[in-house]
C-alpha cells in the first residue's frame, strides 16, 4: 500500500464488490472537498460497550490482578485505531437485581433455567463482593467506565452502600488498583420506563400506574443527591464521576421520553445540575423470538436504520438543548443476523449515522453467549455457532471499521453523503476542512448463489481529485458467520 500524506484520500469500501473506478457507470459519489456547515464532531469513544453486570467478572477477569487477556486484546486492537480505548458501561437490567454482601469475594449470582425464549437469561439476582469493583483494574490502561447502581427496589440505604463500595474501588483505599482506568459516570436504575404497566403484554413492572415520569424524577433526584454526596465530599471533591438519568428504552413515548424528566425539575438542583452531564436512552433494533422468521436484509436495510434513528431526533434536541449529552447506552440488532456478515454492515452504518445526528456515543451491549455480541470473551460462550473458544463475531469488524473512520487526530467530522441508490451507504470524513476518509457501504443480499453483486461507484467532485487509497471488507455471503 503506498503511503500517503494527509492530503490523500482512504476510502473504506465494504462488502461485496465494490468497484472504485474513475470510469465507472452505475453509480456516482459526489466528495465535497471542504467540511460540510452540519457535519458533527467524532468522538473517539462513539463505539462503545454495555455490558450485562451479571458476567461482569467473564469479560474483566475472575480475580484481581488476573485480566481476561483475551477482551483486553479486543480493546486494546480497537483503541489502537483512534488513540482511546474503548468507553464501558457495566449495568443493564441485572444492575437492578444486585445487592451488597461482602462474605463474597467478587460475586454471586443466581440465574434462571434457559428456556427457548431465553437461552442467555439474566440472573434473578447478584450478590456483590468485596472485589466486584475493584476487577475495572483489569482493563486496559485509559479505560473509561460508566457504572450502574440498584435504583429499582427504591432502596436508598443499599444504593449508598453500592455508591461507597464503587467509590472505595476508584477513589478511596483502593484506588491504587483503577489508578490507570476513569470513572466518567454512575448510572442510577436501568430503563424505568418499564417500572410500571406498559404496552407490551407480559413486560409488566412492580409499580403501578403512579409510577411517571414525575415520580421518577423525584425520585431521581432524591436518590442522585445520596450517591453524590458520597463522590463529592469536602474530603475529596472531584469532577467526577458525573450522574446520568435516563436509561429509557423508547418503547413508552410519548409518556416516557427526555422531556418529561428535564420539565419535571430533573436538572433544578444546582448541585445536582452541575454533577450531570448527560441523558441517556436504550435504541432496540429488533428482539429474540426463537420461533420468528428474520429476512436476510432486513437488519441493514437503509430505510430502516434511518427511520429508527430519526426516532429519537426531538429527544435528543430537547436533552442537547438542556445542555447535557445524549448518549444511546443500550444497543444491539436483531437475533438471527446479529451473527452474520449482515451485523458488520448495520453496526458500521448504525454508528455512523448516530454520529451524523450529533450522538456523542453507542453502547452496544453484550453478555455472554448473546447472539448479537461483538465478541465472546470465555470458552463458555454458547452462541450457537459451536466454537469452543473466546472469538469475534462479524460486528467486531464494524468498531475496527468506525475506530479507523475515526482517526487519531481528535478533530474529525463526520456527515452522511448522499447517494442514488438504497444499496449504497457514505460517509464522509473531514479533518481541519478536508475531506480525508470516506466509508461506503454496499448493502445488497447474496445468499450464496449465482454471481455475486457488485455495484461500481464512480468518485466525482472537488473531493474526489486526489490519489486515494481504498481498503476493502469482503465475505463470502451476507448469511456468513465468519471468514470476514
Amino acid at each position: 500500500m503506498a503511503k500517503l500524506g494527509l492530503e490523500a484520500l482512504v476510502i473504506l469500501a465494504y462488502l461485496f464488490q465494490i468497484c472504485i473506478a474513475a470510469t465507472a457507470q452505475d453509480l456516482p459519489l459526489y466528495l465535497p472537498r471542504e467540511k460540510p456547515e452540519w457535519a458533527e464532531h467524532l468522538s473517539p469513544n462513539l463505539a462503545s460497550f454495555s455490558i450485562e453486570m451479571d458476567t461482569w467478572p467473564d469479560w474483566a477477569g475472575k480475580k484481581v490482578g488476573e485480566p481476561n487477556e483475551y477482551f483486553n486484546q479486543i480493546l486494546r486492537n480497537l483503541g489502537e485505531r483512534t488513540g482511546h480505548m474503548p468507553f464501558l458501561r457495566v449495568g443493564a437490567i441485572s444492575q437492578d437485581r444486585a445487592t451488597i454482601d461482602l462474605q463474597y469475594e467478587v460475586m454471586n449470582a443466581t440465574f434462571p433455567e434457559p428456556t427457548p425464549q431465553a437461552p442467555n437469561p439474566q440472573a434473578d439476582h447478584i450478590f456483590i463482593g468485596r472485589d466486584f469493583y475493584a476487577l475495572s483494574g483489569n482493563l486496559p490502561e485509559g479505560t473509561s467506565f460508566m457504572w450502574g447502581l440498584n435504583l429499582k427496589d427504591l432502596n436508598k440505604t443499599e444504593t449508598v452502600a453500592q455508591a461507597q463500595l464503587l467509590a472505595e474501588s476508584f477513589i478511596g483505599s483502593r484506588a491504587h488498583l483503577t489508578s490507570k482506568m476513569s470513572l466518567e459516570y454512575v448510572e442510577l436504575g436501568n430503563e424505568p420506563d418499564f417500572w410500571g404497566p406498559t404496552r407490551w403484554g407480559s413486560y409488566r413492572g412492580p409499580y403501578g400506574p403512579e409510577w411517571n415520569t414525575l415520580n421518577y424524577t423525584a425520585t431521581w433526584v432524591d436518590f442522585a443527591k445520596a450517591v453524590s454526596g458520597v463522590f463529592h465530599t469536602g474530603e475529596s471533591e472531584t469532577e467526577k464521576p458525573k450522574l446520568s438519568p435516563g436509561g429509557f428504552t423508547g418503547f413508552m413515548s410519548p409518556e416516557w421520553t427526555p422531556q418529561g424528566p428535564l420539565l419535571a425539575g430533573l436538572l433544578d438542583d444546582p448541585d445536582i445540575r452541575e454533577r450531570t452531564s448527560q441523558f441517556t436512552e436504550h435504541a432496540y433494533s429488533g428482539g429474540f423470538d426463537p420461533y420468528g422468521n428474520v429476512r436476510p436484509g432486513e437488519l441493514m436495510n437503509k430505510l430502516s436504520v434511518r427511520a429508527n434513528m430519526s426516532a429519537i431526533v426531538s429527544r435528543r434536541h430537547a436533552v442537547q438543548g438542556a445542555g447535557l449529552r445524549y448518549v444511546l447506552t443500550f444497543s444491539h440488532g436483531q437475533p438471527g443476523l446479529s451473527n452474520t456478515v449482515e451485523s458488520a454492515l448495520w453496526a458500521a452504518d448504525w454508528l455512523l449515522l448516530g454520529a451524523s445526528y450529533g450522538i456523542e456515543r453507542l453502547h452496544f451491549h453484550h453478555g455472554i453467549g448473546y447472539r448479537y455480541n461483538l465478541v465472546q470473551p470465555v470458552d463458555s460462550s454458547d452462541d450457537g455457532l459451536n466454537i469452543t473458544r473466546p472469538h469475534i463475531l462479524p460486528s467486531y469488524h464494524a468498531f475496527l471499521i468506525v475506530n479507523e473512520a475515526i482517526g487519531k487526530s481528535g478533530d474529525s467530522y463526520v456527515t452522511e453523503l448522499s447517494t442514488t441508490d438504497l444499496n449504497m451507504t457514505a460517509y464522509g470524513i473531514w479533518e481541519t476542512n478536508v475531506l480525508v476518509r470516506a466509508v461506503v457501504l454496499n448493502t445488497q443480499v447474496y445468499l450464496g448463489e449465482g454471481e455475486k453483486p457488485g455495484i461500481e461507484v464512480q468518485l466525482i467532485g472537488p473531493g474526489a481529485q486526489r490519489p486515494c487509497t481504498v481498503k476493502r471488507l469482503n465475505s463470502d455471503t451476507t448469511t456468513s458467520f465468519t471468514g470476514m
